[in-house]
């Protein structure tokens, strides 16, 4: 009896440590990543576990940062690989680290990704020209989003000459499309796994609708971006001073040569 208590307890210490993997997972990691069906703004982790070691991938969850700047060279090679992007860090304990990892081990039985990123269908494949509208109207709070949150530019910019877009407290959006592809804006927008974002839309949620017209309007920003590099008016105002000039010198030579002689006083 004592071992069937003991085998039991065990059981449900396993289903508790499963669970936790995949809420931590869905949390933290979904927005970036797939198992088995291809690479997003991260890489596939599908049989993750057989590529690196344990005691690695642990240290790369937690900060992916630390390693890079550790001069890891596997770190560095991912760093370079995916945009220059480092993972943002995670508060996850060794135990809570394990847990994920144990969910994409189990998850990754029986799925083969191999050739699964070629052939994915692209979201935006039949988006029109209203998605693309609507999308700007939800990201300048023209319209919108259906469960209160916050507008994007309320945060972020994009060089979009069509509309006024001044946010500045977080990193321009205009290149997002062009660095992470559809599925990789799309989850960002989806499931923001950064710290900031996830607060303000954990009550908040997006549309699938509202994901699919933000991720097409960004598309259409990254496709027809106006030149970023800043004008130089340095010749245009060096002229524009030179005429001003003139012109003052000529309204004063005018003046003074039909100016009326005042007599000296004797």
């Amino acid at each position: 009896m004592k071992t069937l208590f003991t085998v039991l307890g065990l059981f449900i210490l396993s289903l508790a440590f499963a669970d936790e993997g995949q809420e931590l997972y869905n949390k933290s990691c979904v927005a970036c990543h797939t198992i088995g069906k291809g690479r997003l703004v991260g890489p596939d982790l599908v049989n993750i576990s057989e590529k690196r070691s344990q005691e690695w991938l642990v240290a790369f969850i937690q900060s992916s940062r630390k390693l890079i700047e550790s001069g890891d060279a596997e770190a560095n090679a991912i760093f370079k690989e995916y945009n220059s992007m480092p993972m943002p860090d995670n508060a996850f304990t060794d135990a809570q680290s394990l847990a994920v990892l144990d969910y994409i081990k189990r998850t990754s039985s029986g799925n083969d990704n191999s050739g699964q990123a070629a052939a994915q269908k692209d979201m935006l494949s039949e988006a029109t020209a209203e998605n693309i509208a609507s999308g700007a109207l939800l990201f300048t709070g023209e319209k919108r989003l259906t469960n209160g949150g916050a507008a994007c530019n309320s945060c972020h910019n994009v060089q979009d000459e069509d509309i006024f877009s001044h946010g500045t407290l977080a990193k321009d959006l205009t290149e997002t499309w062009t660095i992470m592809g559809s599925m990789g804006a799309a989850a960002i927008i989806k499931s923001p796994p950064f710290p900031v974002m996830t607060a303000a839309y954990r009550d908040n949620p997006l549309t699938e609708a509202e994901v699919l017209d933000l991720t097409a309007y960004l598309k259409s920003v990254s496709e027809n971006r106006p030149d970023l590099a800043p004008e130089n008016y340095n010749m245009a105002m060096a002229g524009l001073g030179l005429a001003v000039f003139l012109l003052i010198m000529g309204v004063i030579i005018v003046f003074y040569s039909h100016r009326k002689p005042t007599p000296v006083a004797g």
